[in-house]
Parts: C-alpha cells; structure tokens; sequence
C-alpha cells in the first residue's frame, strides 16, 4: 500500500530513485549495493560525485538565464559500521587510478626537467582529479592549476570541516561559498604572487555518523549563511545489515565502470558541440513548475534555514539533471528531456526529506541543556547570602564545617550576594 503525500508516495519521498539512469548504471548500483550490502543511495550519490568531476568544466547546463556546471557537494549519513565508505571507494576507483598514471607521467617529466638547462622550460605540473587531506592554500594551488576540476574526497568529512579556520582564520567559508558557485576567487599571499582562480570547480564527497551530526555542521556560523543547504545529504532510513558474504564484483561491471569514467575524462564535447546541455520545451515546463513550488514553500515558511534548503535545490535540480543525462541513453543530445527533470526532481523530494533529518538532528543540539544539580558549595553560599548570619565562624559551627571553608564557599559564588530564599526553599533547609 502507498500512502500519498502531496501526491508522491512515501516511498518516492524516502529512497532515492534510480530508474531515470540507462539500464547499465542501474545494474552497477545494483550490483554494487548487493556485493557490499549499502544503502544504494549512498552509491548513487558517489556516481553522481563522480561523473560530476570526470566531466568537470568540459559541459554546462544553461536554462538560458544561469549556467551550471556540474559540481556536487555530497555526505552519506548512515552509523558506524554500516558499510558506507567501501562502496565509495569502489566508485572512485577509475579516478585514483587516473591520478596515479598521470602521477608517473607527471615524475618523468619532472626528472626531464631537472635534467635539462633549458632556463625558459615550464617546470611540469600534476593535474590531479582527487584531493583529501590538505590545507586551503595548497588546495587552492591545486584549483589554480586544474583545467577540469577536482574533487575533494574525505571518508570522515567531519575532518575536512573540523580543519576549517584551522590554518587560515578569516573567509575561508566565504571562499568554500565562492568554489561550490563557481565564482573567481582571489588568494593574495604573503611569499608569492596573487593568485587568481577562474570558474573554480570542485566537488565535495564523504560520510559522517548521525551522532557526530551537531558537532559538524551545527555551528551558527555553517548553519546561516547557506553552507549547510548546499550540501545533498544521504540519509537512508534504514541501513542492511552488512552479513559476512563471499560475493564480489564481477570482472564486466569493473570493466564498465571503469571504461565509462575513462571515456569521460578523455571525452571532448566542445568538438563535439555539446559542451552546453539547454533545458528547453517540456523540460523547461517541468522545471519552472519545480522552481515555483520551492518559491511557495519559501514563503508559507519562516524558518530560515529550510528557506535557504529550497533557494539551492532550485540550483542543485539543474547540476543533477545534467549528470543524470550523461547517465542516460542520450548523452548525445544537447538537451535535457522532460524524462531526465521530471527524475532529477523526484531526487530533489528525497534530497529535501534528508535536509530536514540533518536540520532536526543539529535543531536537537541547540535544546538548552538540562539544569545541573546544584553542589554543596553553591548552597552554602546562597543560604549564607539569604540569611546573613552573625558571622562565618558562627555559620561554619553551625554547619559542622570549617571557617575556611566557608569563605571559599563565598568568595567562589560572590556573584549570589543580593540572592533571597524562595518560601520552597526555607522549607526544604
């Protein structure tokens, strides 16, 4: 039985859709979710990480008002030990193994370099496609020098946070910001010369457990100004025991996955007039409809952060409608089909859903925590206070306790000086 909400079912609502990609992509999803025993959402939304940064800024998706490229921040949210990082890796595969040929060329031309006494030589560069672990600056070093674009890949991604302000304190967000829309951003360094980088490309990937939710993205500073609604949260409901099984992948969806990635990477669609996929027609009916019902939603609503939520998936809808069309049967094609929106929207319902898990979770986080009991220090103090015996020596023999002790009491809570006994009170001492 489904149970209809605002005329999708529930179920359309809480797992995230696979059927708007050609038959092969659903088969390595398939294949890959049964092998490791994951939510497949979880590998949807690295394929999409991917395909993003195997194209990068080689196609766009225009709406004949804004241009997108196809760049992805996403999280996987499941518990420790519910298999979320294994699949991950498995799709990132064929771009490590990109980084570590193009690492090899990269050394030989480096030795060549060295080698000769050419003075006007340009020193080589390693234009890698996968990042992990570093600082801002050497982060945008990396930007600066990649052609296509990188992604940023952090198992635990609450590192990749945690390290924010670290190294740098001022406008690194606002940066980050910048990166995920694609606008120039200007680094001006101390040792060196101004950096400029153009149309920066990179996507964002990793996993997070639900406890460590709040401790990651709960700070007002991510949770206002529109750093946490950029970000597309898989939040699974439920996560498959992960048995013990001796099934792996086969040797045809190694080979598929891998020549697909590769084919992208080496792909030139300016050559081939499709560097920029239109949203038109029938497609652009559907988005539009989309687009006003998130406007709707923006204003029957006063709660900020869901507002913002609704401002990015209107932006976010057009990055995955373009993805889910090189993952379709008509990558040939420069336009996106009605098929393709009317699929990418329905991802964006569960995408919606997963913001409002994460925002209940860090909402649960700013609760004003439970009254502490209140320790013999601080009562003595306020009964000293209330009741203004003759002296502390008196009040001390009467407590059975030392002087001393009780002008630490008194020097400690200073504060509660002017305090008065409630009638409850009295009575209870």
């Amino acid at each position: 039985m489904n149970i209809s909400v605002n005329n999708k079912t529930l179920s359309d609502v809480l797992v995230l859709p696979i059927d708007g990609l050609s038959a092969n992509a659903q088969e390595i999803i398939r294949e890959v979710s049964e092998v490791y025993q994951c939510s497949r959402d979880i590998v949807l939304a690295a394929m999409f990480s991917a395909v993003g940064v195997a194209v990068g800024k080689k196609i766009r998706i225009s709406d004949n008002k804004y241009f997108n490229y196809p760049c992805l921040w996403a999280c996987a949210v499941a518990p420790s030990g519910s298999n979320k990082s294994t699949p991950v890796r498995f799709i990132l595969q064929p771009l490590k193994d990109r980084d570590a040929n193009e690492y090899k060329a990269y050394r030989e031309e480096l030795k060549g370099f060295k080698d000769s006494k050419d003075e006007h030589k340009e020193r080589p560069i390693f234009r890698q496609l996968l990042l992990s672990d570093s600082p801002p600056e050497a982060r945008n070093q990396v930007l600066s020098t990649s052609h296509n674009g990188i992604l940023l890949y952090r198992d635990e991604i609450k590192g990749f946070l945690d390290d924010i302000g670290r190294y740098n304190k001022s406008g690194e967000v606002s940066q980050l910001l910048s990166v995920f829309d694609s606008d120039n951003i200007v680094i001006n360094r101390k040792s060196d010369d101004t950096l400029l980088v153009e149309e920066p490309f990179m996507g964002v990937l990793g996993t997070i457990q639900p406890d460590v939710l709040a401790d990651t993205f709960g700070s007002d500073l991510l949770m206002n100004n529109g750093f946490n609604q950029r970000w597309l949260f898989v939040y699974p409901d439920e996560n498959p025991s992960a048995m013990y099984s001796e099934k792996s992948i086969s040797k045809e969806v190694r080979e598929a996955w891998s020549s697909y990635i590769n084919a992208l990477l080496d792909a030139d669609f300016k050559a081939g007039g499709c560097d920029t996929v239109y949203i038109i027609d029938e497609a652009k009916r559907l988005y539009i409809e989309y687009y006003n019902e998130l406007q709707v939603k923006k204003q029957s609503t006063d709660d900020s952060y869901m507002c913002a939520v609704y401002s990015k998936l209107q932006i976010i809808v057009e990055r995955w409608a373009l993805i889910t069309h090189l993952l379709g049967d008509n990558t040939g094609m420069s336009r996106i089909l009605p098929k393709e929106m009317e699929y990418s929207i329905r991802c964006m319902d569960y995408f919606e859903r997963c913001a409002e898990k994460v925002y209940m979770k860090l909402s649960e986080s700013k609760k004003k925590p439970e009254a502490k009991p209140m320790g013999n220090e601080e009562m003595i103090a306020r009964v000293y206070y209330a009741n203004n015996p003759k002296s502390q020596r008196v009040f001390a023999d009467a407590l059975g306790v030392s002087q001393p002790y009780i002008a630490k009491c008194l020097k400690r809570y200073s504060r509660l000086s002017s305090y008065q006994l409630s009638d409850c009170e009295n009575a209870d001492i």
